[in-house]
């Protein structure tokens, strides 16, 4: 179908695409209310435009102004979406001679696959069809469609179109400005790229650091202004008048001073053999004003080179009219810096009081002003000056990272800007974005002993050196949440951002009763890959130990899904969380109005609250599915690990756990403990009396010396001076241990007292059947 359709006097522009309907509806839900008038249209040259209409009663083509010619339309509805591929025709009429291959019409775009892409086809003699396809996937933005031809008399003649790529996953004025001002916020000017198909536009600012893609952008668009009034000044300076004293005969003196002209008269008869001084006054170009754009000319060819030298590298993907036009800038600074103008002119000093001929005076003040925008930087907010900007996917990707490391410090109510409870090195991540065989890794220390990491882009593959690797392929998750547990114990769950959504109701079954127009879902292939990682990564036992051990609990996409209501959490992909923990997690940034809940979708905060703040780590693994017939247990227990064997009179036994606190006598006398090496690591105390036996978890904080006097104090009955007292964790008694091996759960013996009552080390082997 067409979709837009321009006329004026010499051409006929034609742009058409498969159907935009689908794309249409999907982004009148996204941004609703201002999709009809969503952005603008503008052409070089006065003509009529036609729209096609995807909503209201006359969908189809429509004359947008029937009646007039104009250049700009200005809040309209959006007919090109990143989704789509575009083909566009250029009818042209009246032009040079086609004979001419070198004179035929192109398209110009700073991409020299754009260019490349378009074949012009005659059509008699002065007459052709310049035709294309321009593919606009994860590009939304501004974007400027260019060509150029020659018009009969052989005049170069250029042509422009501008519109508006919108994007049917996300409001790319509102959602797309809350990435990029986060990004830009961690990482400043990372979200800018120079060779890009759309640009965006934003406004400028006061800043002192400005990197070489803004800078050269805010370049090319002052460029030509700039170097067209320095030309206009060369040849209509702004000079000052200076009074200049010389000497010289009486016969070459025209205006003498009086001073001078007595002593003239004084020497009479030999006056004409001496030298007399006089004074001249002359108009010079040296003047702060000229010495000022002396002095913008060397500070910009210097940063222009800088640039220069940069951006040569990108050469084989440059349009061959942007690498001309920049050599030409090149050039251009070199000639105008040679200008015998210039070498009249002094070094600039700065200026001791505004300048009114700066300010008010023709020429001078162009300079000035394109000299403050290049001496400025941009504001992340809606502007004139065009800039182009990474992928979206990119981009998408870099800010769940970055929400991921907020609603992780909101979970465990951590200030973000704490440098002793969130250690990272940004640098570091500068140099994963530039390096894709490069990891980051923010930590967290919660306030319950646990470390969280997060980390971006790690690589797991057979060489790896820490406990997880591969056996086969390389896998790289975009984002891991590892949680270093108080007792050793780690957990270790994958996210994927893929800033995609399922477009086709044919591309996955749906929930029942769900339709894909008011629902997003992941795509399958997505949620596929979170299966592959699970199955592909596995904890890094030595070679002749099988079946190796699996270690990640879960995988998650995150996707830009539209969430109205809570009936997203009855949709498969978050259902499977629960099931299998594999699924999804809709992430777009919250509306203004809701700025302090970080996101749209309380899910994934939901989700992080679950796995951070649990303390038991078998409710982590408890809903993972292992293979049938076998039973997740927490990781087998080491047969050698020690634990304090001890006897509790009836009356105490509720005090030691009312306390959570188990003591033995210390010193030289009769049931005192036997120490033995590594009693400081014991992990559990088995208590028993005439009925009962039961098995508690310490602290690991080690025992330590206390007075009897103290625990008198807490209801204990103790007479001796000291006893060595051991913390328990919980007062909760461990009746069985699972034993991964077998399966079965493991009972402690009815015989373990060979010393009568005397506490005493054991090994955990010793004490259970």
């Amino acid at each position: 179908m067409d979709v837009l359709v321009f006329e004026c006097d010499d051409y006929k522009l034609i742009v058409s695409t498969g159907s935009i309907d689908y794309a249409w509806a999907r982004f009148a839900r996204r941004v609703k209310d201002s999709a009809q008038s969503y952005c603008d249209y503008r052409s070089s040259k006065e003509g009529k435009l036609s729209l096609y209409m995807p909503y209201g009663e006359h969908i189809g083509m429509t004359m947008l102004n029937p009646d007039v010619k104009r250049t700009e339309w200005v809040n309209k509805h959006p007919v090109f979406f990143e989704t789509c591929e575009y083909q566009f025709a250029v009818e042209l009429k009246n032009i040079y001679d086609t004979s001419h291959e070198r004179m035929l019409p192109r398209v110009r775009h700073q991409i020299k696959s754009i260019g490349d892409a378009f074949k012009f086809y005659k059509n008699g003699s002065h007459s052709g069809i310049l035709v294309g396809s321009i593919d606009f996937l994860n590009s939304p933005g501004k974007f400027d469609f260019v060509f150029e031809y020659r018009d009969k008399e052989g005049t170069l003649v250029k042509q422009s179109m501008e519109m508006y790529v919108a994007s049917p996953k996300l409001d790319t004025k509102k959602d797309l400005q809350e990435i990029i001002t986060l990004i830009n916020e961690e990482y400043e000017n990372y979200v800018f790229d120079y060779l890009t198909l759309t640009f965006s536009s934003f406004s400028l600012k006061k800043a002192e650091r400005n990197n070489s893609i803004i800078w050269l952008s805010i370049f090319k668009n002052v460029v030509d202004s700039y170097f067209k009034n320095v030309k206009f000044i060369m040849s209509r300076p702004n000079n000052k008048p200076v009074r200049k004293t010389y000497t010289a005969r009486p016969a070459k003196i025209r205006r003498w001073s009086q001073q001078e002209a007595e002593r003239f008269a004084d020497r009479r008869y030999d006056a004409e053999n001496y030298y007399y001084r006089y004074e001249v006054t002359e108009n010079t170009t040296n003047t702060k004003e000229n010495r000022f754009v002396k002095y913008s000319l060397r500070v910009l060819d210097k940063k222009f080179n800088e640039v220069f030298n940069e951006v040569s590298g990108l050469y084989k993907d440059m349009d061959e009219s942007e690498r001309n036009n920049l050599y030409e800038y090149k050039m251009m600074f070199k000639r105008m810096r040679s200008n015998v103008f210039f070498k009249k002119v002094g070094e600039f000093e700065g200026f001791r009081q505004e300048s009114s001929i700066l300010q008010q005076r023709t020429g001078y003040s162009q300079i000035y002003k394109s000299w403050l925008m290049l001496k400025n930087s941009l504001d992340l907010v809606e502007g004139k000056t065009d800039i182009g900007m990474k992928k979206i996917w990119e981009l998408y990707e870099i800010w769940c990272f970055l929400i991921m490391k907020r609603l992780i410090a909101k979970v465990l109510c951590i200030d973000i800007s704490d440098k002793e409870r969130v250690i990272e090195n940004k640098n570091e991540m500068l140099d994963t974005l530039l390096n894709s065989g490069m990891t980051h890794e923010v930590v967290f220390k919660a306030d319950n002993g646990d470390f969280v990491k997060l980390e971006y882009q790690h690589t797991y593959n057979r060489r790896s050196k820490d406990e997880m690797k591969t056996t086969t392929t390389e896998q790289r998750p975009d984002i891991i949440v590892s949680i270093k547990k108080s007792d050793g114990f780690t957990l270790t769950y994958l996210y994927d951002a893929k800033y995609r959504v399922q477009d086709d109701v044919n591309d996955s079954e749906l929930d029942e009763g769900v339709d894909i127009d008011i629902a997003d879902y992941p795509l399958p292939d997505a949620i596929n890959q979170m299966h592959r990682y699970r199955d592909a990564i596995y904890y890094a036992m030595k070679d002749d130990v099988c079946p190796r051990g699996k270690e990640i609990i879960g995988g998650y996409i995150l996707f830009p899904g539209r969430t109205e209501g809570d009936k997203i959490e009855n949709r498969y992909f978050y259902q499977s969380i629960r099931k299998v923990n594999i699924g999804a997690f809709p992430l777009l940034p919250a509306d203004s109005e809701h700025k302090d809940q970080i996101v749209q979708c309380n899910l994934l905060e939901k989700h992080l609250r679950e796995i951070l703040l649990e303390e038991s780590v078998m409710e982590h693994i408890k809903d993972s599915v292992p293979q049938k017939g076998l039973a997740y247990s927490i990781a087998p227990e080491d047969e050698n690990m020690l634990v304090l064997v001890g006897y509790s009179k009836k009356d105490q036994w509720d005090k030691v756990l009312a306390n959570k606190l188990y003591y033995v006598r210390a010193g030289m006398v009769t049931g005192s403990l036997r120490l033995v090496a590594g009693f400081e690591h014991c992990k559990y105390v088995l208590l028993y009396d005439n009925n009962r036996r039961n098995m508690y978890k310490l602290s690991g904080n080690g025992p330590r010396l206390v007075s009897g006097a103290e625990l008198q104090k807490l209801g204990f009955d103790s007479r001796k001076d000291f006893y060595l007292c051991f913390d328990l964790e919980s007062s909760e008694a461990i009746v069985e241990f699972p034993d991964v091996r077998t399966g079965r759960l493991l009972k402690i013996k009815n015989e373990y007292n060979p010393y009568k009552k005397e506490p005493y080390f054991a090994t955990l082997k010793e004490l259970l059947e």
